[in-house]
C-alpha cells in the first residue's frame, strides 16, 4: 500500500530527527574530529547508504542543526522581547535563554566553529538579533531604566558579550563558570546603564 504524501513527509521528518539525535550522540562520544557519516549511520541503526537518503552529508546535517537550534532560539528571544516585561527583565530573559541554548547545543556549537555553515549562521543571526536588542535598549531609555545613550552601540556591545558566552561554552567552560559569566554580564549591563547608578556617580 502506497503511503500518502503527508504520511511519507511525516515519516521522513521523524527519521531526520532520529538521525540528528544520533549525530549528537556521535559528537558527544567522538568529538568534531571523529564525526563521520558512518558512525552516525551506525548509531541510528541504518546502513550508511540509507543515511544518504535523508542527508547528503555533514553540511546537510549542519543545516538541520540550524533549523532545530537556531530558529527556535531566535523565536524565544523575539517572544521575550515582545513580552510585557521591563527592558532590564527582557535582557535578563535573553541571557537565560542564551545560556540554556548554549548548554543544550554545546556539541553542535563546537562542530560549527570554523565551518562555512557556522559563519553563515552567525551572519544570519547578527542583524536580526541586533534589531531586537536595539528595541529593548530604546524601551529602557523611554522607561527611565537606562541613561540616554546610543542604543545601537550598546546593542553591539551586549551582542559581543553574548557571543563570548557561546565561545566560553564551546571551549569547555563549566556550567558554574557560564552562570558566573551571565551573572556578571547582567549586572554590568543593568547597573552600568542604570539611571540610578548614573545619578549616584553625579552626586559624588
Amino acid at each position: 500500500m502506497r503511503l500518502s504524501k503527508a504520511r511519507k513527509a511525516c515519516l521522513t521528518a521523524m527519521m531526520k530527527d532520529a538521525i540528528f539525535e544520533a549525530a549528537n550522540a556521535v559528537l558527544e562520544q567522538h568529538g568534531a574530529n571523529g564525526f563521520t557519516m558512518d558512525r552516525v549511520a551506525a548509531k541510528a541503526g541504518l546502513a550508511t547508504g540509507s543515511l544518504y537518503n535523508y542527508f547528503q552529508g555533514k553540511d546537510d546535517l549542519l543545516q538541520r542543526a540550524y533549523t532545530r537550534g537556531v530558529e527556535p532560539f531566535l523565536q524565544a528571544v523575539s517572544d521575550a522581547a515582545e513580552s510585557d516585561r521591563s527592558a532590564p527583565e527582557k535582557l535578563h530573559a535573553i541571557l537565560d535563554i542564551s545560556l540554556e541554548q548554549a548548554v543544550k547545543h554545546k556539541v553542535l556549537l563546537r562542530l560549527l566553529v570554523g565551518t562555512s555553515q557556522g559563519a553563515q549562521i552567525r551572519e544570519d543571526i547578527r542583524p536580526r538579533f541586533l534589531r531586537i536588542l536595539v528595541r529593548i535598549f530604546e524601551q529602557g531609555i523611554r522607561e527611565g531604566a537606562f541613561r540616554p545613550h546610543n542604543p545601537a552601540h550598546t546593542s553591539r556591545m551586549f551582542q559581543g558579550c553574548l557571543s563570548s558566552l557561546f565561545e566560553l561554552q564551546r571551549d569547555g567552560a563549566s556550567d558554574e563558570e557560564l552562570n558566573e559569566y551571565v551573572g556578571m554580564l547582567i549586572d554590568a549591563t543593568v547597573n552600568g546603564f542604570s539611571i540610578h547608578m548614573g545619578r549616584e556617580a553625579e552626586d559624588k
